[in-house]
């Protein structure tokens, strides 16, 4: 996307009607970048969470499940292999493919915040579900899609920062890397078909360096190993024995780790 164009995109976001969110923590480029100064600070309380509670989820695909340490529950990008009738306080959509907005399968009556529009624009998403703070910022898709948009989900729960890609397709500008300065986890998709190979790919994580990365958008049980046998070249590679992470502050590496999640339902080719 062209810088021109990311900027006008970011300051339409603010157009918008103000809610009362958190954006300091885990954005704080974004405040400065709009200059809105205390408005968009979280007011804090002084007893922190219980973050041995907060865990992610997967899947499968682009799908999982954020877990604060109240129990609130967000559904990110649901797709066929998500459960139905899995309960969530909300649902986020990064892309309007079939296999990324399943949001019939979620139950409890959650908020559905769509990342993008269906003529392909972004749809600037600035609220709080109990717990959890979200925000998006606008992207595309890989060249294959011809410009369709993309949108880049950031959670604030506690003290930790999440991002998620969905369908990235090229290198981060100037002001997405700024805003995802504070990310402490990052799902990222894999696949190098439709979006970015695996050289790209670690240069977007070169641009963030989160203590922790998460693979994503694969289905395949291969595909998986051969990412890791790429990045292991770059960075810590951690195979994880399930498909959940517990997060705390104190369990983030030191420097930035790829935790290769085992695939709920991958499909394996066979030696």
């Amino acid at each position: 996307m062209k810088r021109r164009g990311f900027v006008a995109l970011v300051v339409a976001l603010f157009l918008q009607p103000l809610r009362s969110v958190a954006l300091a923590l885990c954005n704080p480029a974004l405040v400065r970048l709009q200059k809105k100064g205390r408005g968009l600070v979280q007011v804090r309380s002084g007893k922190s969470p219980q973050l041995g509670h907060y865990f992610i989820q997967w899947y499968g695909h682009s799908s999982f499940l954020i877990h604060s340490g109240s129990q609130t529950k967000v559904v990110v990008d649901p797709n066929f292999d998500v459960t139905p009738g899995i309960q969530a306080d909300a649902v986020t959509v990064s892309n309007d493919h079939f296999t990324h907005n399943n949001t019939g399968a979620v139950t409890g009556n959650p908020v559905i915040l769509r990342g993008i529009t269906f003529r392909q624009t972004w749809n600037p998403i600035r609220t709080s579900v109990k717990d959890i703070t979200i925000v998006n910022i606008p992207s595309r898709r890989g060249q294959s899609w011809g410009g369709a948009a993309n949108s880049i989900f950031i959670y604030e729960m506690g003290s930790l920062c999440l991002a998620h890609l969905g369908n990235i397709g090229h290198l981060l500008t100037a002001e997405q890397e700024k805003v995802m300065q504070r990310i402490d986890v990052m799902m990222i998709p894999i696949d190098a078909m439709t979006n970015l190979g695996f050289e790209d790919i670690i240069k977007v994580i070169d641009q963030v360096k989160p203590p922790i990365v998460i693979p994503m958008h694969f289905d395949v049980v291969r595909q998986g190993e051969l990412f890791a046998a790429f990045a292991q070249e770059h960075y810590t590679v951690r195979k994880l024995p399930g498909s959940q992470v517990v997060l705390s502050r104190a369990m983030l590496p030191k420097s930035t780790e790829i935790f290769v999640l085992a695939h709920p339902r991958a499909i394996s080719l066979g030696d």
